[in-house]
């Protein structure tokens, strides 16, 4: 028999504990040893750190980028490619399913950037407060920020949008290529925004980060999923109900897969936060005002442009302030500090910590 069967018909020292007659058990008794040490445990033993190994090889991001760059310089001439796309868009509406039309519209807002902000932020907020540390909410922030670099290159490549491929025609008819900035595609459509999809980008992007936040927590098989699964649903409802020309997705895929690879070099766990190191370990309060912030320039581009331009112009001398005032704050506190280690020297004596009791300390011995 094994070594490893051996172990595990062993019965465990710890389940034999008893009080009084009664089985204590192993949860128990760590929680009885570990609530009154957490006040002299550093706040290092509890460092957070992101989900996934490291990617060994810059060659699959060089190549992702390569084959995007191919593709893109494809799409702005009336290439093969080019054509392709417009056969796809083509054979969809020929074949339209109503039912089947309203499903694929429905999976594809699984890509959608708002709801799935608002899950990873709720996510990142989860682990600042389960590690007392604000680079969990770093790090998604940050790397949710680089689809500011998508929507302008959206609207920089100006390819027009799939859902009238047949006004398309008549002022390109060589096909849906970039820069051609069709301004009326009816419908209340946004113009010129196709290439490359954000919905494609956000179904990489934000699961892939939703797993590298909590992703020791899930079992393999919902970690695969949620990597899987978002980006399939997307690209098939995309290219059913026309939302996006096909290299639109495959152009978003590339990109999701790059910036997640990215963020996976990153050492979040030991990355210098500078002034913001002033927050760490992190409090309630300091976690709160952070997602209070962050809300708020989330919502920021959805608002009317006068509040947009007064919120924009607002909430970074919010943020400024309070972080003076938290620097100040901790200059003071390592200013009395010499004081006390004066006092200790001097041989007064120090308040001993208040260390947290337990049920079992009150109960009479017999």
């Amino acid at each position: 028999m094994s070594s490893e069967s051996n172990r595990s018909s062993t019965p465990r020292r710890s389940a034999n504990i008893t009080d009084r007659g009664v089985t204590v058990s192993d949860k128990s008794v760590v929680k009885q040893l570990v609530t009154p040490l957490r006040r002299y445990i550093p706040v290092g033993w509890f460092d957070w750190e992101p989900f996934g190994e490291r990617p060994k090889s810059w060659w699959p991001d060089l190549v992702l980028f390569a084959v995007f760059v191919v593709m893109t310089v494809l799409l702005a001439f009336p290439t093969p490619l080019v054509t392709l796309d417009h056969e796809v868009r083509m054979w969809a509406v020929e074949n339209k399913i109503d039912w089947l039309w309203e499903f694929g519209r429905t999976i594809a807002m699984i890509g959608e950037g708002e709801a799935g902000a608002s899950v990873g932020l709720a996510f990142s907020v989860w682990c600042a407060l389960r590690s007392r540390s604000i680079r969990p909410m770093l790090m998604f922030v940050l790397s949710f920020m680089t689809l500011a670099l998508i929507l302008g290159m959206k609207h920089w490549l100006g390819r027009p949008l799939s859902q009238h491929p047949l006004r398309l025609e008549e002022v390109s008819p060589d096909g849906p290529m970039l820069f051609t900035y069709f301004l009326e595609g009816g419908g209340g459509v946004a113009p010129a925004t196709a290439y490359p999809s954000g919905h494609a980008v956000n179904s990489i992007l934000l699961f892939g980060l939703i797993v590298m936040l909590v992703g020791g927590l899930l079992p393999k098989w919902l970690r695969l999923t949620l990597l899987i699964a978002p980006p399939s649903m997307v690209f098939l409802g995309q290219l059913y109900s026309g939302q996006h020309w096909l290299t639109d997705s495959i152009a978003g895929f590339i990109l999701g897969i790059l910036i997640i690879r990215s963020a996976k070099r990153v050492d979040w766990h030991d990355v210098p936060l500078g002034p913001l190191m002033v927050f760490e370990p992190a409090t309630r309060k300091t976690i709160l005002i952070s997602t209070i912030l962050l809300v708020g320039v989330a919502i920021t581009p959805n608002l009317p442009l006068n509040q947009a331009l007064v919120l924009a112009a607002v909430l970074p001398v919010i943020g400024l302030i309070w972080l003076g005032l938290s620097i100040r704050a901790k200059r003071r506190a390592d200013a009395a500090l010499p004081e006390t280690e004066g006092a200790e020297e001097d041989g007064e004596p120090l308040a001993a910590p208040d260390i947290p009791t337990q049920p079992s300390d009150s109960r009479p011995r017999a």
